[in-house]
């Protein structure tokens, strides 16, 4: 009799909210996301792509043309030109850092918010 109600507040304590949980989808599934492990830092990092991207068509759209200049590297870049090699830069900065530091990763985004400052400025 005490090995079944063991069992049975097993059951209650472990594998009924296990089973409620994977019954009912989550918004990420419900929007078609559910195969990307969606955390609040994932959120933060497309979201704050979307201000960037928001920011610039704003600028663009109260100031058109991106005013093209020559910078360090030579070539003329607009100010769309400068936010993808910021990007890009920003990419390759995360990448780098997960393949040799051991620190935590925001590090890496202050490098790289740092990094796209010069960007904009120099380049």
């Amino acid at each position: 009799m005490l090995r079944r109600a063991l069992l049975a507040a097993g059951f209650v304590l472990v594998a009924a909210p296990a089973l409620a949980q994977a019954a009912e989808p989550t918004i990420a599934e419900r929007l078609g996301l559910g195969w990307m492990a969606w955390t609040w830092q994932t959120a933060v990092f497309f979201a704050s792509i979307a201000a960037a991207l928001l920011l610039m068509t704003g600028w663009e759209l109260v100031r058109p043309g991106g005013h093209p200049r020559d910078g360090a590297l030579g070539l003329r870049t607009t100010r769309g030109d400068r936010l993808f090699i910021s990007l890009l830069a920003a990419a390759y900065i995360h990448l780098g850092w997960l393949a040799v530091a051991t620190g935590p990763l925001w590090i890496a985004s202050i490098i790289a918010v740092v990094v796209a400052i010069v960007v904009f400025l120099v380049v």
